[in-house]
């Protein structure tokens, strides 16, 4: 498993910027295990003896499967959101099973460092390709080492004996399988701030089915290997089925990714990316029928802000723009997780309330407006900023349907306006009183 470029990419420097403190500390503590890890089998190979009799005749077929992991490691295809995907579970688990340690690491290392070399001028961040780098080394060189305490290889694949051996590859399957999800759910955990569980159900879960597959593929070839090379041929037509299914699976994921993304595009304000009027109207139709199928309550902010076209006109339409974007920033931090802010046109913006009542919903239209006093912007030496005159209007009490709750907070809207801007009215009258403007 790799860690994918979805997502906001985030630039690396000795330390990297904009990462969580907790997870930099992970970052590191994976890069210099995975160095002590290649330090400490670097000592056991030179201690091993790879060169006295007997072992010699080793190398040889280390080398076929270093030249079969980079093989695998270039044809790497997207699975998920958040996971590539490729073959290298198949030849590594034939390797533990095939070559005495450190032998399998020793297969894995330059594969991996040549193939992540190769990639180097790819956008993939450097933290997230020096991760990709380590967790794969970890996951070789831990299995390889926990697996020497479980059996010897040799004895698992003696002729006659696989049924006995089933056991210790199960345990094997399932040690690889975590070490090698384990790692990428922990860092994406510390990443998003969401539970590993819910990202192993989410993205991990999907894809299981392939990784018992890979691990099969890599116990087959490893029975192959050790009674007959050229028995490996048989696993050809397996193999290319696989791998043309991932290949599938790509360029589904890859429409489904564009799919998305046009959506977005066509739902989305290009200027301050929140909900444009259309994608507006349709949610709100939405939260409309879904309150009065489960008879709750729903509530609609509409924020004019104020004195907006004598900005433009003092200070132009670039420096409106910019103060624009600024307050769709405030109107975003200022709402709850479930509420959906839109622009509804111009210097007009709404959010819509699932499930507040009046008092709730007052609570957050002051937190607003609020926020959008405080959103200023420094502008050619100028301090720039606006404030709000917020309409909010609630169903049932102050209409039942899309137009006539849009009808009433407007029509709230326009009252605070008129009754002496940056304040909140209800559309059944209820004022709340303008805030000091140091507020």
């Amino acid at each position: 498993m790799n860690v994918r470029t979805s997502g906001a990419e985030r630039g690396t420097r000795a330390v990297v910027e904009g990462v969580s403190l907790a997870l930099r500390w992970y970052l590191w503590a994976i890069y210099l295990a995975a160095v002590a890890l290649v330090v400490g089998d670097g000592a056991a190979l030179a201690a091993w003896g790879g060169l006295a009799p007997g072992r010699h005749a080793l190398w040889p077929a280390v080398a076929l499967f270093v030249a079969l992991a980079y093989l695998v490691e270039r044809q790497i295809l997207p699975v998920t959101a958040l996971l590539w995907w490729s073959l290298d579970t198949a030849v590594y688990i034939a390797a533990i099973l095939l070559f005495p340690a450190p032998l399998p690491l020793v297969i894995a290392l330059p594969a991996i460092l040549v193939e992540y070399g190769w990639r180097w001028r790819d956008r993939l961040p450097r933290h997230k390709r020096a991760f990709n780098v380590a967790h794969r080394l970890l996951t070789v060189g831990l299995a390889t080492a926990l697996f020497a305490h479980i059996g010897a290889p040799a004895d698992l694949l003696r002729p006659g004996h696989l049924v006995a051996a089933l056991p210790a590859l199960a345990i094997l399957g399932v040690l690889y399988y975590v070490l090698d999800g384990a790692p990428v759910l922990v860092a994406h955990a510390l990443d998003t701030g969401r539970a590993p569980w819910r990202l192993w159900l989410e993205h991990q879960w999907p894809v299981a089915p392939l990784a018992l597959a890979d691990f099969a593929l890599g116990v087959l070839a490893a029975l192959a290997w050790r009674n007959d090379p050229l028995a490996l041929g048989l696993l050809a037509l397996p193999l290319l089925v696989h791998v043309l299914a991932l290949r599938v699976r790509a360029r589904a994921i890859a429409a489904e990714e564009r799919a998305a993304a046009a959506l977005a595009a066509a739902a989305t304000d290009g200027l301050t990316g929140l909900l444009n009027h259309r994608a507006f109207q349709e949610r709100l139709e939405e939260e409309v029928t879904r309150a009065a199928r489960h008879e709750r309550p729903l509530a609609l902010l509409m924020l004019d802000l104020d004195d907006f076209r004598a900005i433009n006109n003092a200070h132009g339409h670039q420096a409106g723009d910019a103060l624009l974007v600024a307050v769709a920033a405030a109107l975003r931090g200022a709402v709850r997780a479930e509420d959906v802010p839109a622009r509804y046109g111009g210097d007009e913006f709404t959010v819509i309330l699932p499930e507040a009542a009046l008092d709730e919903a007052l609570a957050v239209a002051e937190r607003v407006r609020a926020a959008i006093t405080g959103a200023t912007l420094g502008w050619e030496g100028a301090t720039i900023g606006t404030g709000a005159s917020v309409g909010l209007a609630v169903s049932p009490r102050h209409a039942r349907t899309r137009e006539g709750l849009i009808r009433a907070a407007d029509g709230a809207a326009y009252a605070a306006k008129h009754e002496g801007k940056g304040r909140v009215r209800t559309a059944d009258g209820i004022a709340v009183p303008a805030a000091d403007p140091s507020s």
